[in-house]
């Protein structure tokens, strides 16, 4: 079975010529749990030559709701190898690299060299780990893309090597050391530009202040993995066949299918406390049956 025959049918979307570029780049999947998960898997059936996937964490069985190849059997393995190992049975060319340590200050240039794409897909609640891959893609000026799952849609974004910062975003001080950056706490509106109106205040204000974990659903993160895969073939493809450019920071794509809508919005509080307020709105609303909108 050849690399041409598994991919034949990805022709008539993408040139033969566009297709060996995606075969002959490098992939770097930070998170291998929901949209960084089924991610890889999107990235692996493009046809996607090499894929790094670092992740710590073992499936738990609350993590059978969405998340690609967690299952009966997967429950208790590292999210990193059990991924690898499916995306090596899709295609058994492919260059697949594990990193069950997950991402640290000591393996995050390794994790990143000779790869053309960073995909940031670790945990908001530790920033410093997020903005240690950040300043390591600045460092060898690759793209660093971010996705993740809102309801029944996504938010993705990418930051160019000279252009907006994810301290930036964050509200951090980029001279900052990792070792503070560490100690801040980041408040869910600098990660968080788009709430879906259909949200249940109660459950994202527990969320914000982490008391318990962001709510995720099926749909939302294949939406996250389709959008976002599609915006790293933009950052690897872009000038080609008049590929458009991926949406860079400040900026966000935000799609939301139950909203049935997508736009481009600014990634900033501003926008993150508008869509708050209409979401209130809709909670307060929500509590009068004869109140109709």
């Amino acid at each position: 079975m050849s690399y041409s025959q598994q991919f034949e049918r990805n022709l008539g979307f993408f040139s033969s010529d566009e297709q060996d570029k995606l075969q002959s780049s490098s992939i770097a999947i930070a998170g291998a749990g929901g949209d960084g998960g089924m991610l890889a898997v999107q990235l692996a059936r493009l046809g996607i030559g090499e894929i790094r996937l670092a992740d710590p964490d073992p499936f738990e069985i609350e993590n059978i709701n969405r998340q690609a190849v967690c299952n009966t059997e997967t429950i208790g393995v590292n999210k990193a190898r059990a991924v690898g190992q499916y995306l090596q049975k899709i295609n058994p060319e492919a260059n697949i690299s594990i990193f069950e340590e997950g991402i640290t200050p000591q393996n995050t240039a390794e994790f990143l060299k000779g790869a053309d794409l960073l995909i940031d897909e670790t945990e908001f609640t530790i920033p410093a780990i997020g903005v240690g891959l950040a300043r390591e893609a600045r460092n060898i000026s690759i793209p660093n893309l971010t996705a993740f799952n809102i309801g029944f849609g996504a938010v993705v974004t990418t930051y160019k090597p000279e252009g907006h910062k994810l301290e930036e975003t964050l509200g951090i001080d980029e001279n900052m050391t990792l070792e503070e950056v560490a100690k801040v706490e980041v408040p869910l509106a600098r990660w968080l530009p788009y709430l879906p109106g259909y949200g249940d205040i109660q459950v994202l204000e527990k969320v914000a202040r982490q008391e318990k974990p962001a709510p995720s659903v099926a749909p939302g993160v294949a939406i996250a993995a389709g959008a976002a895969a599609t915006q790293a073939v933009l950052n690897l493809l872009h000038g080609e066949n008049k590929r458009k450019a991926p949406v860079y920071a400040s900026n966000a794509l935000v799609i939301d299918v139950m909203e049935v809508k997508a736009r481009i919005i600014k990634y900033n509080r501003t926008s993150h406390y508008r869509y708050l307020g209409q979401l209130l709105v809709r909670n307060m609303l929500k509590l009068n049956p004869k109140t109709s909108y």
